[in-house]
């Protein structure tokens, strides 16, 4: 390393916040571009539908392939074809506009329910852990009441009592989320309510509210912003599975998971009607999983994912280095050895 300073034009300054730095490490992991890159994709289907449909009454999609809602029985499972690309379902509704359209749905039950958990579990989580005690105890028991229900139960028996539609869709899996965010804040809270900003802003006479909305969750949001992102794609799957059992969206809606119900009949002579559905289910799951390992991994202090400088593996400078040591070792002068008997060093004796 060399010794002499460096100046202070020369040096460099990072003076990102907590979000900048996460999205600037983002870039040095593969896994989370590929994750970005697929949900990138899907946001834009879902913005184009929702465009299309509220303020185009689905005018654009009309006119550039085909009506997701038009049927057509003279088209009955026609096969993927260039003027099909994935076929027709059993109306004769192109499946590739409805395709498009359903992930307008998909991405909306997962943003809405994962908020709605995510909101509820920051609270809950944070109240609990910040004041302990009774109001610790009776929060987090009412949270594992809920944890002990399997979701995908709950879910059904919530769409069974208050009836099938994508609202109730929204409420039942926001409200089955929570637990799991709930617990991931409260572990951070209590790891973080102890510090000396937390004690300083208490002595302060800060109100608790403030202390605890504006200190404590801000630090301990990370954790759970992961955990969004990689519930997301579980919110997803469970939808789908409400859908595919009849307890989610309601036709004529697109949806994933009604296509998959639909198609299941029609496997033999229609494969296309669930594959592509399918598909489209995987790549979205596989991308918000992609992205929330690579948050994981750039939040992680234990892992490292930045890229390493060049000056680091500078290797003309390390050869230079390696030449300059072995001349010295050259150059040194030969320590004279003595013989087992005791005698002088003889002429040959040189290490």
């Amino acid at each position: 390393m060399s010794g002499e300073g460096v100046p202070a034009n020369d040096a460099e300054f990072h003076d990102e916040g907590g979000v900048l730095e996460t999205l600037t490490k983002l870039r040095h992991s593969p896994t989370s571009l590929a994750g970005l890159l697929i949900i990138f994709a899907l946001v834009l289907m879902a913005l184009f539908s929702a465009v299309d449909n509220f303020v185009f009454d689905r005018a654009i999609i009309t006119w550039l392939h085909a009506d997701p809602h038009a049927m057509d029985q003279s088209m009955r499972y026609d096969d993927p074809s260039w003027e099909h690309p994935m076929g027709t379902d059993r109306y004769g509704r192109d499946m590739l506009s409805r395709v498009i359209y359903g992930s307008r749905t998909a991405l909306t039950i997962g943003i809405v329910a994962v908020g709605i958990s995510f909101v509820g579990g920051v609270i809950i989580g944070a109240v609990s852990a910040f004041f302990g005690g009774y109001v610790d105890d009776f929060l987090m028991r009412s949270v594992e009441i809920l944890y002990a229900i399997p979701g995908l139960v709950l879910a059904i028996i919530f769409m069974a009592i208050f009836g099938p539609s994508i609202y109730n869709l929204f409420i039942a899996y926001g409200i089955v989320g929570i637990p799991a965010y709930a617990r991931v804040m409260r572990s951070e809270a209590l790891s973080i309510r102890d510090r000396q900003y937390v004690e300083a802003a208490k002595l302060a006479g800060l109100p608790r509210r403030t202390i605890l909305f504006r200190e404590i969750v801000p630090n301990g949001i990370a954790p759970v912003v992961v955990q969004a992102t990689l519930s997301m794609g579980g919110v997803i799957i469970g939808a789908a599975a409400l859908s595919f059992l009849g307890f989610g969206v309601q036709p004529p809606t697109p949806d994933w998971g009604r296509m998959l119900s639909d198609g299941r009949t029609a496997m033999v002579v229609a494969w296309w009607v669930a594959v592509f559905p399918g598909i489209m289910i995987f790549i979205t799951v596989m991308g918000f999983n992609m992205l929330g390992d690579g948050l994981r991994d750039v939040m992680d202090p234990k892992m490292t994912v930045e890229a390493t400088p060049y000056d680091d593996w500078n290797i003309d400078e390390w050869k230079e280095k390696q030449r300059a040591a072995t001349t010295e070792s050259d150059l040194a002068p030969d320590t004279p050895t003595t013989r087992a008997d005791g005698s002088g060093p003889q002429e040959g004796d040189r290490s």
